[in-house]
């Protein structure tokens, strides 16, 4: 029989090996925000497009539900990782910010 303190340490490890995949899927978007910067950057369009981020957290509160998971924390959540996007982008469109 399984020791409890061998369970949690398999659980644990478990939720290692899920947050590995988490990291590796928000560099993966945060390298395709990079592709979206610079094509904004060479189309002159506008880093922040509300009706696609509305669009976009309408979507992601369904598969929320769905998953049941709690919308307003999934919405926590993307709401940080659209303004990490949004930053990046400005970052490519208008350089760095060197204002310290």
């Amino acid at each position: 029989m399984e020791l409890e303190e061998d369970k949690i340490k398999k659980i644990r490890r478990h939720i290692d090996r899920v947050d590995t995949v988490i990291i590796t899927a928000l560099a993966e978007r945060m390298s395709l925000v990079e592709d979206i910067g610079r094509y904004k950057k060479k189309h002159d369009i506008p880093v922040f497009d509300e009706e696609r981020e509305i669009q976009i957290m309408n979507a992601l509160k369904k598969i929320s539900k769905a998953q049941g998971l709690d919308e307003e924390f999934v919405e926590e959540v993307f709401l940080s990782i659209f303004n990490e996007a949004k930053r990046i982008q400005n970052e490519i469109i208008n350089g760095p910010n060197t204002a310290e």
